[in-house]
């Protein structure tokens, strides 16, 4: 077995695990509660909130390949974008999608493949870094010890966000950190949208960690880490842990929803390249103009 299949089981054991660990704690039932969740009115809520999402990230991927030289159209971005966050969500390690943009890019600025992860980690850990400094002032009152740790990742995740947007002007770093932030806000409203759904109290700090829990990239789609996690807090953050868990695991069901027009966007590129030899695998493409 290759090592890529070895990575790829072991991320599906760590979910599997931590949700055995969430159902010993809490039972299976909490976890169930949380289907509840989907309605037609927040299916409608999920898709506009992840196009927000979406839409602010592709800005941000568009920015910083204008950077290196590149120029995609935003309609390439978007899509781009939408592919990844699908890929993502049901690839083991939550780092699919970021992958094959990097390999999509592998073309782009002065040094091949080092030039578009610099980009793709810029895009991807300028949020990361809003979403952990946010967790981390969350945290400070009520568990210091974990609020420690959030800040240590934002302090490096934000050195490797800078770094990758060396060059950029003072006004365009602005704009990239102002997209994260809707990219953030974004998540963090539909999480909200979940908890009024299910009709229990709404707590933004559990959202906060819950959506921190789930970037860091272990198991699939967040699912395990982020149950686990909120669980471990739920106290400190005045939420019973049977609602910690019900929450989260809404809020993963409309996350998933939340990426599928990524699934029309890897479709119709597979379907070009029945109609044209030279195109290349999904979420790849000859390299844009410079």
């Amino acid at each position: 077995m290759s090592s890529m299949w070895v990575r790829r089981v072991l991320m599906l054991l760590i979910t599997v695990i931590l949700l055995a660990l969430t159902v010993r704690i809490v039972g299976v039932q909490a976890l169930l509660d949380g289907g509840r969740v989907v309605t037609p009115l927040t299916v409608l809520a999920s898709l506009g909130l992840g196009l927000l999402a979406t839409v602010a990230q592709s800005m941000r991927f568009s920015l910083l390949l204008k950077q290196s030289g590149t120029h995609v159209t935003r309609r390439r971005a978007l899509a781009d974008c939408y592919s990844a966050s699908l890929l993502n969500m049901i690839m083991p390690g939550g780092l699919g999608g970021d992958l094959a943009r990097v390999a999509a890019y592998r073309d782009t600025g002065e040094r091949r493949w080092l030039s578009p992860l610099s980009i793709v980690g810029a895009e991807r850990l300028s949020a990361t870094t809003l979403l952990f400094a946010t967790a981390t002032f969350t945290l400070i009152p009520v568990a210091p010890h974990f609020a420690w740790i959030a800040a240590a990742v934002a302090a490096m995740t934000g050195v490797l966000s800078i770094l990758g947007m060396q060059g950029m002007s003072a006004s365009t770093i602005g704009l990239v950190w102002l997209t994260a932030a809707v990219t953030i806000g974004s998540f963090l409203g539909l999480y909200l949208i979940a908890m009024l759904a299910l009709s229990g109290p709404v707590i933004p700090a559990l959202a906060v960690v819950g959506l921190a829990a789930m970037s860091i990239p272990l198991g699939v789609g967040g699912w395990g880490v982020r149950e686990i996690s909120v669980s471990i807090l739920a106290g400190s953050l005045a939420s019973s842990v049977e609602w910690a868990v019900t929450s989260s695991t809404g809020y993963g069901l409309l996350a998933v929803i939340s990426t599928l027009p990524g699934a029309i966007t890897l479709v119709a590129r597979l379907w070009g390249r029945r109609h044209d030899s030279g195109e290349s695998p999904a979420l790849r493409h000859r390299s844009p103009a410079r």
